[in-house]
C-alpha cells in the first residue's frame, strides 16, 4: 500500500470539508480520514492553532480561521486543478480522482495551473467545487444545503462538499454528477429522479448542496 507524507494543507483541507458537511471538525473524524494516529493530528493541528490558521471551539472541535480559509484555498486550488486534468486529460473515474489528485496535488505549479485552465477551463472542478484563484479568492456558489430542502420538489445537484471515497463512489455509480436531477419525497427524504425509486442515505445526502430549478 502506498503512504506519503501528511502536510499543513491536507490538515487544512479535511477542516475545510468537514466544516462544511458538519459545522467542524473533530479530531478523531481529521485522524482518521488522514490516516493518522489521534495524537499526531492534535500535535499538528495544536500547532496550526498557534499560527492562527486553526480555531477551537471546543473540546476537540475545530473550524479554519479566516486565515486558514484563504490558506486552505490557495491549496484547494492546486487540488482542483489536479482533479481537472486527472478527469479531463486523463479520463480517471470521478469517484476516483479526489484521492489520485492527492498524489500530484503539491507539484502543481501555477505554470500548470494556467496550462489546465487555458485548455480546459477552471470554473470548477469535476465534483462541482468552484477552483479559487492565485490568492485564495473564490466565487460564492447560492446552493442550498440538504436541511434546507422542501419535501416533493425536484433538485438539481450543486456539488460534493464532503468528498470521501465512499460517498463518491456512491455518487459515482449512479451517475449522479453535478447537474443530475434528485428529488425530495413527502418526508423530506433525497430521492433519486426521475422515479424516486431510491432514497439516498442522509450521509450522502448532507454532502451535497442543491440548486433549484430557477437557479
Amino acid at each position: 500500500m502506498e503512504t506519503r507524507s501528511i502536510t499543513t494543507e491536507d490538515y487544512l483541507k479535511a477542516i475545510d470539508e468537514f466544516t462544511l458537511y458538519s459545522g467542524y471538525a473533530s479530531l478523531s473524524e481529521i485522524a482518521h480520514l488522514l490516516g493518522t494516529a489521534r495524537q499526531s493530528a492534535y500535535d499538528e493541528i495544536k500547532i496550526l492553532v498557534q499560527k492562527g490558521l486553526v480555531e477551537r471551539r471546543s473540546r476537540g472541535e475545530y473550524i479554519l480561521t479566516r486565515e486558514g480559509s484563504v490558506e486552505a484555498n490557495i491549496f484547494l486550488r492546486k487540488h482542483r486543478i489536479a482533479e481537472i486534468l486527472l478527469w479531463k486529460s486523463l479520463s480517471l473515474p470521478w469517484e476516483t480522482i479526489d484521492d489520485e489528485a492527492m498524489g500530484i496535488e503539491h507539484g502543481i505549479t501555477e505554470t500548470i495551473a494556467d496550462a489546465v485552465c487555458r485548455k480546459y477551463g477552471c470554473d470548477s472542478c469535476p465534483h462541482g467545487n468552484p477552483v479559487p484563484d492565485e490568492t485564495g479568492r473564490v466565487n460564492e456558489i447560492h446552493d442550498i444545503f440538504f436541511s434546507s430542502l422542501k419535501p416533493d420538489r425536484k433538485y438539481r445537484i450543486s456539488r460534493v462538499i464532503f468528498e470521501n471515497s465512499e460517498i463518491l463512489h456512491y455518487l459515482g455509480t449512479r451517475s449522479m454528477l453535478p447537474g443530475y436531477e434528485v428529488a425530495t419525497d413527502h418526508q423530506g427524504r433525497l430521492c433519486i429522479s426521475p422515479n424516486n425509486d431510491e432514497n439516498v442515505p442522509e450521509s450522502v445526502a448532507r454532502a451535497i448542496t442543491y440548486l433549484t430549478f430557477d437557479e
